[in-house]
């Protein structure tokens, strides 16, 4: 089919066949950011429909019959249920939309049919922002925008005089005159909470920590360079060393991987908090799971949206599909005012029977040789610290025991190699230990106020009970690599590690460059993408209006909008007002209208030459009067250099001829 395309003169088409490439082209803006969401076949599909109709408008073929378009259309609907399992949803909708929108093509005929499909294109827009909102999508939004309603415009057109620029030109200046409306209703519309257009949300997968552990996965997960959350302290940062972001603790272990316990949400042994208190807000990345970050410890949260569990953790009721902040505080230390449990105990003793014996064996040597607990945890990190271990992104793969060829043979590993290894040999001396998964550190933006936090900044490290104390943190990375602890990532590996982000920091203009990048986007998101109900009624006390309910938003948002309108009438009113006319012209007009009196009309076409000399042909009587007339203001109006004197006659014969 595409060999028997011709090619295309966009200046030789008709009125029909440009109507038809507009509303095509605008149409494939609109799909453009949907393409890494939905299936394969969907664009394709709709590539080759598009195809077709082309030919079909070039070569004057006739659109196909009815019952092939239903044909094609009841096998999109089943392609779209087949691929999803359902109709119902923003994923399934969408491929839906934009599948059913080439089928549409099959059967334009006029301008209500292009109209249909510049809708389709609006509504495929607006699903584009309910998947995401980053800032840098917003520009091809508003070009996009800005073309559907060009072409709008086009498919509209009842003259082919309107060209592209005179299109594009008119389209952009009414997108400027509905821009204060558009701010307008962003401010002040009522704002309702939760996610109004009530999808669910979209599931994926997204690049973030998970519910279970095996060695390596955090060193994958810090390769990536991009922001985890965001955090704005209402006073001073907490010191590097105290940045542990708490997030999934792993109880359960097989020998080689670390999971969640389904008992994390039975009740915990007392928590007391200590040390320095902080107060903050904190910006989570969508991550489609229900858990939320926080400065280890948590001791306030919003009761309403999220709970702790037993282990510390906090938990969102639903999942985090949307930028999402939520006010916190922390202490940066805690005691455990009760015992633990048996059960409790037991499942953070737990260890598989023929996992890793090497380590089982060295940890019950060693615990023999110490009086206490605490003893025994400080000469596993003295032995971590005095014996070759290497900290690496790069750690080689391990085997069936992974804890014993880490311990014994490899020796090189990231922080869940330590973790993992340290909280295994804890346990091996009956020491309950769990491990907590998180992020530490953060880079301070100085633009926006905010510590950012990164997937680069993973972290885990590993919790031990001592009798007399609880839980206490034990980071074995520290012994290792105390840089990492103390500063970052980068200074604690070499330079030949691929750390995320390294090349741009060592490069003043390129770190300045990216923080900044990132404050602009940080302000977008906390300012327009999470513009909420709370931040709607602080605009709104800052503007005067106390405690506004319903009532005084509405009359607020009529009276600014009354406002709006009121001077665009008095815009409009002006810039399309009579221009003015010259003496001759009024003195012709009232020729015109007295010879009306005597139905003799100007018609619409005919000039003062061809009227006049109508007019006379039907009253002779007036023919001499009425051939002065002609001559005087056909003088006036054209002549080279009309004189005050004639006009002096012309507007006096215009009065001395009778109604």
């Amino acid at each position: 089919m595409l060999a028997s395309l011709p090619r295309i003169d966009y200046a030789s088409l008709n009125g029909e066949s440009r109507r038809l490439l507009w509303a095509m082209g605008a149409l494939s803006l609109a799909l453009l950011p949907h393409l890494d969401t939905i299936p394969l076949w969907v664009p394709l599909v709709a590539a080759s429909i598009a195809i077709w109709r082309i030919a079909i408008e070039l070569h004057a073929w006739r659109l196909p019959p009815r019952w092939l378009r239903l044909l094609i259309a009841f096998g999109a609907l089943a392609g779209v249920a087949t691929s999803y399992r359902t109709l119902n949803g923003l994923e399934s909708g969408t491929a839906l939309l934009a599948v059913m929108a080439g089928a549409k093509l099959l059967e334009t005929r006029g301008a209500r049919d292009y109209t249909v499909l510049i809708f389709i294109g609006y509504v495929l827009l607006f699903a584009a922002l309910l998947y995401r909102q980053e800032l840098f999508r917003v520009p091809y939004i508003v070009v996009t925008a800005w073309i559907l309603t060009a072409t709008l415009l086009r498919i509209h057109q009842t003259s082919r005089t309107v060209g592209t620029r005179s299109a594009l030109r008119n389209t952009g200046v009414m997108v400027l005159q509905a821009l204060p409306v558009a701010v307008l209703l962003f401010l002040l519309f009522p704002r309702l909470p939760g996610q109004f257009w009530a999808l669910p949300a979209r599931e994926s997968a997204t690049t973030g920590l998970s519910d279970e552990m095996t060695p390596g996965d955090i060193a994958e997960l810090t390769i990536s360079g991009a922001p985890a959350f965001r955090v704005k302290f209402d006073g001073e940062l907490p010191p590097p060393r105290d940045r542990y972001w708490r997030g999934p603790v792993m109880h359960d272990f097989d020998g080689r991987r670390w999971r969640v316990n389904r008992m994390r949400f039975m009740p915990g042994p007392e928590i007391i908090a200590a040390g320095t208190a902080y107060s903050y807000r904190i910006t989570m990345e969508p991550t489609q799971r229900p858990w939320l970050l926080a400065l280890d410890i948590p001791t306030e949260w919003p009761e309403r949206t999220v709970v702790r569990s037993s282990d510390l953790q906090l938990f969102t009721r639903q999942p985090i599909s949307t930028l999402q902040s939520f006010d916190l505080r922390s202490h940066t230390q805690f005691k455990t005012a009760t015992e633990l449990s048996k059960t409790a105990r037991a499942i953070d003793t737990a260890l598989p029977d023929a996992a890793n014996p090497r380590a089982r064996a060295f940890a019950l040597e060693l615990r023999a040789s110490v009086d206490t607990d605490a003893a025994f945890v400080q000469a596993i990190l003295r032995k971590f610290t005095r014996e070759q271990f290497f900290y690496t992104l790069q750690p080689p793969s391990l085997g069936d025991h992974p804890v014993d060829e880490f311990m014994f043979e490899t020796r090189r590993g990231f922080c869940e190699h330590f973790a993992s290894a340290f909280t295994a040999l804890v346990r091996a001396a009956g020491i309950p230990a769990r491990i907590v998964t998180g992020y530490h550190g953060g880079e301070y933006n100085e633009l926006g106020e905010y510590l950012l936090i990164r997937q680069s900044d993973a972290h885990a490290w590993s919790e031990v009970w001592l009798e007399g104390q609880g839980w206490v943190r034990v980071d074995p990375t520290a012994a290792v690599a105390p840089q990492r602890i103390e500063r970052d990532l980068s200074s604690a590996m070499g330079a030949n590690e691929p750390v995320p982000g390294r090349f741009a920091r060592q490069i003043p203009f390129l770190s300045r460059a990216r923080l900044a990048w990132d404050a602009v986007n940080n302000f977008w998101n906390d300012r327009i993408v999470q513009y909420n109900e709370l931040k709607q009624k602080s605009l709104l006390e800052w503007l005067g209006i106390d405690d506004p309910d319903w009532r005084d938003l509405g009359v607020a948002f009529a009276a600014t909008l009354l406002t709006f309108f009121a001077v665009m009438s008095a815009y409009l009113a002006w810039k399309f007002r009579p221009r003015h006319r010259d003496p001759a012209q009024r003195a012709y007009d009232t020729l015109c209208r007295k010879l009306a009196k005597r139905a003799l009309q100007r018609h619409p076409y005919e000039g003062p030459d061809d009227y006049l000399s109508r007019v006379a042909l039907a009253r002779p009587d007036l023919a001499n009067v009425l051939d002065e007339l002609r001559k005087l203001y056909v003088a006036l109006r054209y002549a080279p250099t009309p004189t005050h004197a004639q006009l002096q006659r012309f507007r006096q014969a215009v009065r001395q001829l009778r109604s």
